[in-house]
C-alpha cells in the first residue's frame, strides 16, 4: 500500500455542528477520512468542535470547514479555497441551494413583511452581522444596517429563534438547515413561531480548505469530499449519535456538489444591486 501523505490542522464543521448533533459531524468527517485515504492523504483524526470563531476559517493550518458563501465569495477567497458547496435537506431547495425562513412570533401581530416594515420599531434577532441567511438575504427588503445598528446580535440561529420566543427579539431570518435542526431538537417549541416569508434560493454554505494548500493535495481532497459526500447520506448520518436521542428528520447536512466558486458570484450581484438607503441620523 502507497504511503499516505499526512496532514494535520484544524477540521471543523461550525455551521451545524450543534453540541446535540456531534454525533452526526462526526460520522460525516469519518467518511470523508476513509475517502481521503484511497486519495493518499491522511486526515485528521477528528474534527474540532470548539474553535468556531472566524479566524479559524482564516488560519493557514486550516483544513476542511464550512463557510456562509457570502462573506466567502466577498472577503475570503484569497484564504479559502473552495472544495464544494453543501447539499442541505430542505425541502423545496435544489441540491447545493438553501433559503431562510422569515419567522415571528406566534401572536405579535405580524404576518407579513409588510407588517414587520409597517411596525417601524420591530426589533430584529441575527446570528452574525455578515451572514448571508441572517442577514443579507433580506437586504433587498429592509435596511438591514439601520436593523443590525438597533437588532439583537444573538450569535447564533439557534439563539436568534429563541430570542423570538422569548419577546427579546420581533422577527429573524433563519437559515432552514438550521431551522430544522432546531426543529428536531425542540418540536413543541415551534408552535410559538410562525413563519411569514421565505427568502430567495442561494447556493448554500461553501466547504473549504486553506489556499496555502498544495494544489496536488487541494484537489485530492476535494475528490475525497466529493465521493464520501456527492450521493447524499440517505436518511442522515448518525441521527443522534454519540448517545443523543433520535431526533426528528435526522441531521440535515446531508451532502455535497461540485457547483464550482463562480456559482457564488450571485452574491457580489446582490451587494451590488442593493437598492442605497440613508438612515437617518440619530
Amino acid at each position: 500500500m502507497a504511503q499516505l501523505t499526512t496532514i494535520r490542522g484544524l477540521a471543523l464543521m461550525p455551521l451545524y455542528d450543534w453540541p446535540e448533533y456531534h454525533g452526526d459531524t462526526d460520522a460525516l468527517w469519518d467518511r470523508i477520512r476513509a475517502a481521503g485515504r484511497d486519495q493518499g492523504l491522511d486526515l485528521p483524526p477528528g474534527l474540532e468542535h470548539r474553535n468556531h470563531s472566524i479566524s479559524a476559517w482564516m488560519d493557514d493550518g486550516l483544513v476542511f470547514s464550512q463557510l456562509c458563501g457570502s462573506p466567502w465569495y466577498r472577503h475570503h477567497r484569497a484564504r479559502a479555497r473552495y472544495l464544494a458547496s453543501s447539499v442541505l435537506a430542505v425541502q423545496g431547495a435544489p441540491a447545493g441551494q438553501y433559503f431562510s425562513h422569515v419567522i415571528v412570533r406566534d401572536g405579535s401581530g405580524l404576518s407579513t413583511l409588510d407588517d414587520i416594515e409597517q411596525a417601524g420599531d420591530a426589533r430584529f434577532a441575527f446570528n452574525e452581522p455578515d451572514s448571508q441567511s441572517g442577514v443579507h438575504c433580506l437586504r433587498a427588503r429592509f435596511d438591514m444596517d439601520a436593523q443590525l445598528a438597533r437588532g439583537l446580535h444573538s450569535g447564533g440561529h439557534r439563539h436568534s429563534i429563541d430570542a423570538v420566543l422569548a419577546g427579546d427579539a420581533d422577527f429573524a431570518a433563519i437559515d432552514a438547515c438550521s431551522f430544522r435542526l432546531y426543529a428536531g431538537l425542540f418540536p413543541a417549541r415551534l408552535d410559538g413561531l410562525r413563519i411569514v416569508a421565505q427568502t430567495p434560493l442561494r447556493p448554500a454554505p461553501v466547504l473549504i480548505t486553506s489556499a496555502t494548500l498544495d494544489g496536488d493535495t487541494a484537489a485530492r481532497l476535494q475528490r475525497s469530499v466529493l465521493t464520501a459526500l456527492a450521493g447524499g447520506l440517505g436518511d442522515g448520518l448518525v441521527a443522534g449519535g454519540g448517545g443523543q436521542q433520535d431526533h426528528a428528520g435526522s441531521h440535515a447536512f446531508v451532502g455535497a456538489a461540485n457547483l464550482g466558486a463562480e456559482a457564488y458570484r450571485v452574491f457580489e450581484d446582490d451587494a451590488r444591486a442593493m437598492p442605497a438607503r440613508s438612515t437617518p441620523q440619530a
